[in-house]
C-alpha cells in the first residue's frame, strides 16, 4: 500500500544516497537485489530496506523475473519520472510524477472504492 506523500517524507527518503543511486541505475533497466546491492556497495538487507521505502512511495516497483534456467526472481524498476520543488508565497510545493502502468491504476482504483465502501458501512453501524 503506498503511503501519502509529506514533503518531510521526499527529503527523508531521497537523503540516502542508496536510494538516489537506486533510482538512477533502475531508471536505465529492471534489476535484481543483488545488482543493486554491488552498485551500491551494500548488503542485501541494506538494499532491501530501501528497496522496502521506495516502493511504499511508489518510487520503485517490483517486477517477476526468470533466468535462462527458468528460475525466478524480482527485478526492480524506477517508477519516478520527475520532482519538483518550488516555494511560493510563503509555502513549499512539492509535485511528484510517478508513472503507472493502466494496471496499477486499476488495482488503485478497486482498493480505493473497498475502502470507501468499508468506510460507509462503519459509519453505517453507528
Amino acid at each position: 500500500m503506498s503511503k501519502a506523500w509529506d514533503p518531510d517524507d521526499i527529503f527523508d527518503v531521497l537523503a540516502s544516497e542508496d536510494v538516489r543511486r537506486i533510482l538512477v541505475a533502475t531508471s536505465v533497466r529492471p534489476m535484481s537485489a543483488k545488482e543493486l546491492a554491488d552498485i551500491c556497495d551494500r548488503s542485501l538487507a541494506t538494499i532491501y530496506r530501501r528497496v522496502q521505502a521506495m516502493e511504499d512511495y511508489d518510487l520503485l516497483s517490483e517486477e517477476l523475473a526468470r533466468d535462462p534456467d527458468g528460475t525466478q526472481y524480482n527485478e526492480y524498476k524506477s517508477d519516478l519520472n520527475e520532482i519538483t520543488i518550488s516555494v511560493d508565497e510563503g509555502r513549499l510545493n512539492v509535485n511528484i510524477d510517478i508513472e503507472k502502468d493502466t494496471v496499477d491504476q486499476f488495482a488503485e482504483l478497486i482498493e480505493d472504492l473497498e475502502r470507501s465502501g468499508k468506510h460507509d458501512d462503519a459509519e453505517g453501524d453507528e
